[in-house]
């Protein structure tokens, strides 16, 4: 059965090209202006996953993958025993609530850019709009989260090709939308077209607000 939607899959490719990209321009002097540019548009691109986890297919909101804490902590606590079982539609309520985590940090991480101060060759947009103290506070923040992230991908990828071990492949589900399921739940898919749309817009304003 297709499991995900359009909008998902490309997001997830969308966010890896980008946070590659950005890899390769932080730090660098000579790539300032595109390392913002790409900032930008990654903001865009979470905020509307943000919005997508609401308003979006079924299987796509925060209400349908994200556990109580108390099933989380049953899950780790019978962790052998869960991942032997299927792991449905989607995340099982480890991986739901280390998504939301990682979602987060790299919306942080795009807030702070744009406050970012390095005194010498990068100022971020809204970097006037508050104290030179604050500035360098929220640059230190900034660079902290970037080491915090990469920590979370690594556990991602890890926890991927574990599960693949499992006989349980993830990232090809990703690619295609399509899981074997039986019984095949009904789960009610939003064209992903909207949230390429929502993204145009939130691409759009937020380029125009910051310039």
């Amino acid at each position: 059965m297709k499991v995900w939607d359009g909008f998902i899959r490309g997001f997830h490719g969308l966010l890896i090209i980008g946070i590659l990209c950005l890899w390769f321009t932080g730090g660098k002097p000579e790539y300032v202006d595109l390392h913002q540019q790409i900032g930008v548009l990654m903001l865009s691109l979470v905020l509307t996953r943000f919005i997508w986890g609401f308003i979006g297919s079924e299987n796509a909101r925060f209400s349908y993958f994200i556990s109580s804490p108390k099933a989380t902590l049953n899950y780790i606590k019978n962790f052998k025993s869960e991942t032997q079982k299927d792991l449905g539609v989607t995340h099982n309520p480890l991986g739901g609530w280390s998504v939301l985590l990682m979602l987060v940090i790299i919306l942080s991480q795009g807030i702070t850019g744009l406050f970012t101060d390095d005194g010498i060759f990068f100022r971020g947009p809204l970097a006037p709009w508050v104290s030179t103290d604050l500035a360098y506070t929220l640059t230190s923040i900034h660079h902290s989260l970037w080491s915090v992230l990469k920590i979370l991908i690594i556990l991602h990828i890890s926890a991927i090709i574990a599960y693949r071990f499992l006989g349980k492949p993830l990232a090809m589900a990703m690619i295609h939308g399509k899981k074997a399921i039986s019984p095949a739940p009904q789960v009610r898919l939003v064209s992903g077209w909207w949230g390429y749309l929502l993204l145009a817009v939130n691409a759009a304003w937020l380029t125009w607000l910051l310039g």
